[in-house]
């Protein structure tokens, strides 16, 4: 299932705006285009919600933690940490509304979970897989 409801609900909350929803499925299609996997409620609710989440903190100015060095000293060590910085980069690129440092961080940790849970079922593919 897309997320179709959630954006809804989001919006008729005032948490996201109609910019928030189309940068969202930018990364929607970014992970489609780039690495032949669509993200629905089923497998990605997690990293969506937190994009929608991060996009309402940005307008509220509602602080958030920062991750913890021991949770980033263990996602550096990761064989996917490059990967997942990657990633992120190309979801800054396809944004108009920049997440700030530490939602990034965030960000990266549901990307990392995501490149993992898609690798493991052998849903993950890139460009450089299908030339």
């Amino acid at each position: 299932m897309d997320f179709t409801e959630r954006f809804e609900l989001y919006k008729e909350g005032g948490m996201i705006t109609d910019e928030d929803i189309e940068d969202i499925q930018n990364v929607i299609a970014l992970f489609r285009d780039e690495y032949g996997v669509v993200l629905e409620e089923e497998n990605a609710a997690p990293f969506i919600a937190h994009l929608c989440a991060a996009y309402g903190r940005l307008v509220s100015k509602e602080p958030v933690d920062e991750i913890p060095e021991t949770v980033l000293e263990e996602l550096r060590s990761l064989d996917t940490y490059k990967e997942s910085e990657e990633i992120l980069e190309k979801v800054m690129n396809a944004t108009k509304n920049p997440l700030n440092e530490t939602e990034q961080g965030y960000a990266l940790l549901h990307i990392n979970n995501l490149i993992a849970q898609f690798k493991e079922t052998g849903e993950w593919h890139t460009c450089s897989d299908t030339e």
